[in-house]
């Protein structure tokens, strides 16, 4: 029988169809046929982006690249501009996004700007409709998110946590690590719509998991790159030549992410350039202590390391990139750890 149906729903029109059959017949049979259809009819599945910021801009643009009809929002129009002049929509609220589109990713700075963005009074929850799926890819928190995903289900709106890695370079060539919570079903049926913003997506769990493992993976990074910048300083204020001490630490038990790939692309380059900013690993930081208080899990490093985190801010380097954390040690020591050629 299901064969039939889908047969039928091959026909133009049938659009309004495709939820129910979404969700009555086997996702693995509807959705092949789903995204067949879509490519031999020239019709086009709309998606909604809302926040075009660092990240959001990359994103989103590897959805139009793709092939999707955007529709597109943001607090400043002008961010989308890059976007509208190659065919996105704009619409003028997150409500008119909602009403529009089945599935709506948003890219913001943290919880104040998801729950305003939900709740608020031109918000998603005015627009949503039965059926719809909400992607939150910010890194959020755990809580905020459970509260949306509850209030989403009484209008038959499933929501996913969907916080991504890997920076706006990841963002630009669609590398981004994507690393979700939520129900299995509602990920299947929009994986393909996730699969041009990055190449490795992983369910790990219930909705709000997604950010726990993100946050879990960044104060592992914040620390990571606040005892790499004591590190170096420390060697090179001592007379090892940073050169030489980057080979051999790299193939030794002191090697870490930020040292082998962050470092040689911004501290030994000079290059600060904001990408993941030290306000928002402050921000991210400062979610995962929660986090810890919450589940009754000390964490003394971590507050250590959001102290670094807050004295680089207090020296007015919040804006620049987290690694911009060791030109504080640079300036209180009078040594520089910078590369000609590695």
């Amino acid at each position: 029988m299901a064969f039939y149906v889908l047969q039928l729903l091959m026909l133009p029109g049938m659009y309004i169809y495709w939820s129910i059959a979404l969700e009555v017949f086997d996702k693995t049979l509807c959705l092949p046929i789903y995204y067949a259809r879509t490519r031999i009819m020239g019709e086009t599945m709309e998606i909604g982006f809302i926040g075009i910021g660092q990240m959001g801009r990359h994103m989103s643009q590897r959805l139009l690249d793709a092939g999707y009809d955007l529709a597109v929002n943001d607090l400043r129009k002008e961010a989308a501009q890059h976007l509208l002049e190659k065919g996105a929509k704009w619409m003028d609220t997150p409500k008119s996004v909602a009403e529009s589109c089945q599935f709506v990713l948003s890219s913001l700075p943290g919880p104040p700007e998801v729950e305003e963005l939900v709740y608020g009074p031109s918000g998603l929850m005015a627009g949503w409709k039965k059926g719809d799926i909400y992607v939150d890819m910010s890194t959020n928190s755990p809580v905020t998110i459970r509260r949306v995903a509850v209030d989403a289900k009484s209008k038959g709106v499933e929501v996913l946590d969907a916080p991504v890695s890997g920076g706006t370079q990841g963002a630009k060539s669609g590398t981004l690590t994507i690393i979700v919570g939520g129900n299995a079903h509602s990920l299947q049926r929009v994986h393909k719509v996730l699969e041009p913003i990055g190449n490795k997506i992983f369910h790990v769990g219930d909705v709000g998991c997604g950010n726990i493992a993100k946050l879990v993976n960044n104060i592992i990074y914040a620390g990571c790159n606040a005892i790499t910048a004591e590190g170096l300083v420390l060697g090179v204020k001592a007379g090892v030549d940073v050169n030489k001490l980057w080979k051999v630490i790299t193939v030794s038990s002191g090697n870490n992410w930020c040292l082998e790939y962050q470092y040689p692309r911004t501290v030994f380059q000079n290059n600060f350039e904001p990408g993941f900013r030290i306000n928002l690993a402050l921000k991210d930081i400062g979610l995962a202590l929660a986090l810890g208080k919450e589940y009754g899990v000390p964490q003394p490093v971590a507050t250590a390391v959001e102290q670094k985190f807050l004295d680089a801010k207090a020296a007015g380097l919040g804006d620049m990139a987290a690694p911009a954390l060791i030109l504080r040690l640079e300036e209180i020591t009078g040594t520089q750890v910078r590369v000609q050629n590695l």
